[in-house]
């Protein structure tokens, strides 16, 4: 006995090239919630009385890596190492002495820009399937 898989092997394919066609669609969306998280970040650091020079470090990189067919497009945010950029780790986490963590967690900021990257996401690969 015989069964007509043609349609099924079909799909298949389909779906193998879905990785491919994702990667052009989110990488404007990773971008713009890196943006806007390193604006979140900004503004948090401008608000710091004694971490405001912190502020203009901060900035996004966007990388691309791809293995196996599948795409990963990933954001680093956060201060330029150097100069005021090195006073990060004090204004964030503080030190053992008094002083210091006063500005609000990197984390928090992403956690804020989430749901527009969901939104963003679900709506930039619509249609996929």
């Amino acid at each position: 006995m015989s069964a007509d898989t043609s349609d099924l092997d079909n799909l298949a394919r389909d779906f193998l090239k879905i990785p491919a066609m994702m990667v052009p669609r989110m990488r404007p969306v990773v971008a713009k919630s890196a943006l806007n998280t390193k604006k979140i970040m900004q503004k948090d650091a401008r608000r710091s009385r004694h971490f405001k020079q912190l502020a203009p470090t901060i900035g996004y990189d966007l990388k691309e890596h791809s293995f196996g067919g599948d795409g990963v497009i990933e954001a680093e945010i956060g201060p330029t190492p150097g100069g005021s950029g090195s006073l990060a780790g004090i204004a964030y986490y503080g030190t053992s002495k008094p002083g210091g963590g006063t500005v609000r967690n990197p984390e928090d900021a992403m956690l804020e820009e989430a749901p527009n990257f969901y939104e963003f996401a679900f709506k930039a690969t619509e249609g996929l399937l």
